[in-house]
């Protein structure tokens, strides 16, 4: 069985490609209009899940390197195109650790510019899950976020930044107790079936520039956000050794909301969020949202990066250092 060692590199940005969903479909107007993306001032790129009028949820590892973010909301095809957004405010959860995957979250406010009416940038507000993890997994989660429909390979200068979805089988199994591996020396919770974290496995799933966008579940009365999506796992690509080959199947696993649901509604004394909870999608009034500037050349400087692989956050890549088995290394 292969060993691994228990600590990942965590590359300097992500791959600015903006690759996002495998074997996925691009949203209508109408669907998953709570997905946005996220583009921070250190190169990270990834998305988000929309909470309110001036706050959004994404993964910690998104904003980490630099807080200074842009967000896009909104639909391509919609009336007034896609709305941006400055952050005003980045809260990472206190428990995260940069380069590791455990409390992989961060809650981001906007900046206060001039308000629009979000039906003309066709944008809405996600219900997020306040069932517990494993319970009543449903067999299929649908994971969402904003990029091409490749996880590698070529990108054309003329592509489409766009949202989409795929359906993914949920598993209860852990990803890392597969190949016989602890990936830190902390209390991370590895198992699927743990509550923390929601896993989902096949050949479709996330790939970079999902980070941060929603894991849906359809608990009977429609779909609600069980998870951010956090990194990519691939059992079968461990060894460095191996030639890169995500169609045999991989990973795709996200944060639980539900496990840190009193942390999102509340993360600093005093500051709400006005996060909305509950086993099915609730009805939310409409709000204001507050808009920034359209900016240009954003894409352009994102675009020469180069591309990472391996086993990675899909929002910034992480290399894995191999030790001997008798080393003694944890």
């Amino acid at each position: 069985m292969k060993t691994i060692g228990c600590s990942f590199i965590l590359l300097l940005a992500l791959s600015s490609n903006t690759l996002a969903i495998v074997d996925g479909q691009v949203a209508g107007i109408n669907e998953y209009q709570s997905v946005g993306s996220v583009i921070s001032g250190g190169g990270g790129l990834g998305s988000f899940v929309a909470l309110s009028s001036t706050w959004v949820l994404t993964a910690a590892h998104v904003v980490d390197n630099d807080p200074n973010a842009i967000l896009i909301a909104g639909h391509q095809d919609a009336p007034g195109g896609e709305a941006f957004f400055f952050a005003e405010q980045v809260i990472l959860h206190p428990d995260y650790v940069a380069g590791e995957f455990h409390d992989d979250l961060a809650l981001i406010k906007l900046s206060d510019f001039d308000p629009i009416v979000p039906s003309a940038h066709n944008i809405s507000f996600a219900t997020l899950s306040n069932v517990a993890l494993p319970t009543n997994i449903p067999m299929t989660a649908t994971v969402t976020g904003w990029g091409q429909d490749t996880v590698d390979g070529p990108v054309a200068d003329d592509f489409e930044f766009v949202r989409r979805f795929t359906t993914v089988n949920t598993d209860t199994a852990d990803p890392f107790a597969t190949v016989g591996v602890m990936p830190f020396p902390t209390s991370f919770p590895t198992a699927c079936a743990g509550g923390q974290i929601l896993c989902t496995y096949g050949t479709n799933g996330g790939a970079q520039g999902v980070s941060g966008g929603g894991i849906f579940l359809d608990y009977g009365g429609g779909e609600v956000v069980a998870a951010i999506n956090s990194f990519l796992f691939d059992e079968n690509d461990i060894d460095p050794n191996i030639p890169l080959d995500w169609t045999n199947a991989y990973w795709t696993v996200g944060t639980s909301v539900a496990a840190y649901r009193a942390w999102i509604e509340e993360p600093e004394t005093g500051v709400f969020t006005n996060a909305q909870f509950a086993a099915a999608p609730v009805p939310l009034p409409g709000a204001i949202w507050l808009i920034g500037s359209a900016l240009s050349g954003v894409f352009a400087a994102q675009r020469n990066r180069k591309r990472g692989n391996r086993m990675r956050h899909s929002g910034k890549q992480i290399f894995v250092n191999r030790v001997s088995a008798d080393s003694g290394d944890a």
